[in-house]
């Protein structure tokens, strides 16, 4: 483990629409809302990356305890403000590389121009890594993945929990900013996925919120159930 990077625990939870309202108001009971969460919560969109292998896809779906995935991420449909992300996991923890784009760098990654990501101002970050790994595997833009997210922290053990609702996958075009994109929802019942982040420890005030409540903690990433929900839109499998 590279203890240079700064890793966190992630642990995700399945939570029907009844359960999810009566966390929220636990939550907001005893923790703050993220300051980047104006009206309290923010839409977060996504294209994910995978190479010709499907490495990322088959990674996750088989359980391998190391891996890694490449997204090109933006807020509330911000062009100004986008960042391709490398998200590496280790055993039980992990941790993010990210680097800024412009707008016209994005366009020209998706359009197969990743030549200037070799540049030196993407060294060691996943700018850098990312040119390797598509000169090496051929990484191309795999699905988009769209939903709402409504975040609480709190400072002890640097918690984050997240509510991701409205989950999403875009289909035929890979373009975030496409005004003519298609969203397909990926569950049909209300879904919401809590994801619940941490450095070292929980407090225990934290923990005491999720007891008492049907949750199923989760494993599957909401990338694979776009990439499922894309298969089945594409192929009827």
């Amino acid at each position: 483990m590279n203890t240079a990077h700064k890793y966190r625990h992630e642990v995700k939870y399945r939570v029907n629409i009844g359960t999810y309202h009566i966390l929220r108001q636990r939550f907001k009971a005893v923790m703050k809302p993220d300051e980047y969460a104006k009206n309290g919560s923010y839409r977060i969109t996504s294209l994910y990356f995978d190479d010709i292998y499907g490495t990322a896809f088959f990674d996750k779906e088989n359980g391998i305890l190391n891996r890694k995935k490449y997204r090109i991420r933006t807020y509330n449909c911000d062009k100004s403000f986008i960042r391709l992300e490398e998200k590496i996991k280790d055993n039980e923890v992990g941790y993010k590389k990210s680097a800024v784009l412009t707008y016209d760098e994005y366009k020209r990654i998706i359009s197969g121009d990743y030549a200037f990501l070799s540049e030196e101002r993407f060294g060691d970050t996943s700018g850098e890594d990312f040119f390797v790994s598509a000169s090496a595997a051929g990484l191309r833009p795999s699905v988009i993945v769209d939903y709402i997210r409504e975040p609480y922290v709190c400072a002890a053990g640097n918690v984050r929990l997240t509510f991701d609702m409205k989950i999403s996958s875009g289909d035929k075009s890979r373009d975030i900013f496409d005004e003519k994109l298609i969203l397909s929802p990926v569950f049909s019942d209300g879904t919401v996925i809590l994801e619940v982040k941490y450095d070292e420890f929980i407090p225990m005030h934290i923990e005491e919120l999720l007891t008492g409540l049907p949750i199923m903690q989760e494993s599957v990433s909401k990338y694979i159930y776009c990439r499922r929900r894309q298969d089945i839109l594409r192929f009827g499998v």
